[in-house]
């Protein structure tokens, strides 16, 4: 290989990277957006299951109903 070649790999090397680089950092940024969103429904899901739990009635002998 001589000087030129060289210096095209050298040119293809740092495009790739940066285009490695760039579709790296729109992976990340879309992961984050998919946790949120995960991290809202999780939040949704423990306000209906809240709202459904049944509050236990109490017998008069003391004992609890199912």
């Amino acid at each position: 290989m001589d000087e030129q070649d060289y210096k095209n790999l050298i040119s293809i090397y740092q495009s790739k990277t940066f285009d490695f680089m760039n579709q790296n950092i729109a992976l990340e940024a879309r992961e984050l957006k998919y946790r949120q969103t995960v991290d809202i429904l999780n939040q949704k899901i423990q306000e209906l299951e809240k709202k459904l739990e049944k509050p236990k009635r109490i017998a008069k002998d003391g004992g609890e109903f199912a």
